[in-house]
């Protein structure tokens, strides 16, 4: 069955695992937060963007090498039932932030960066994020018959103040033209649907 945007994102609320959600987009935002280290800190830093939501959203968090020391693993398996070492859906982006957009339903992906742009590490971990959401939107066409066709699209946030051997004009990647830059402290507190990419696909 064919479901609005609005009742698509109720639906997928409902059948998703919560250990995966770090924000329910409460306020009409989600907040995004990652620890890092730099080489010369002695402790992790933590990195915190705020982004404002047009409607419905919740924001994922896939990469979790921090997700809940209680439990037996750091890093709970995408896909309990296939092996995760070294292969390729074992790879995965920072952050998939589903949300409502008038009539469309949106996942927007990030990756945070702190300041390499090196495409050997951003292109495959986004690429990754969008199969994922890819098989959990036919996983759950197959199991209920809920459909809804998804538009994408695919960011990096980082701290590079010299990015321009890395995009091109429009300030996509030259790597995947498909991905869009920002420099973090562009995308602070700022509307997510007002975040320009010029690639924007369909599944």
């Amino acid at each position: 069955m064919i479901l609005t945007a609005a009742t698509y994102f109720e639906h997928l609320k409902a059948y998703v695992n919560s250990d995966y959600v770090i924000h329910d987009g409460s306020g009409s935002k989600v907040v995004l937060t990652e620890k890092y280290f730099r080489r010369e800190d002695v402790k992790p830093q933590q990195r915190r963007i705020e982004l404002l939501l047009p409607g419905a959203g919740m924001a994922f968090k896939l990469d979790q090498d921090d997700f809940d020391a209680s439990k037996s693993t750091s890093k709970p398996p995408l896909f309990h039932f296939l092996d995760g070492n070294a292969k390729p859906w074992s790879k995965r982006c920072d952050f998939v932030i589903f949300y409502v957009n008038g009539r469309s339903f949106y996942p927007d992906f990030i990756e945070f960066k702190s300041k390499s742009l090196a495409a050997e590490k951003i292109v495959p971990q986004l690429r990754a994020g969008t199969c994922w959401v890819a098989s959990l939107k036919r996983t759950i066409e197959h199991y209920t018959g809920d459909k809804r066709k998804l538009r994408l699209r695919k960011f990096v946030f980082a701290e590079n103040a010299n990015p321009g051997p890395y995009i091109d004009g429009n300030r996509q990647l030259n790597a995947d033209p498909s991905i869009r830059y920002y420099h973090l402290d562009e995308v602070q507190g700022r509307p997510l649907a007002d975040l320009q990419n010029t690639s924007v696909q369909e599944i």
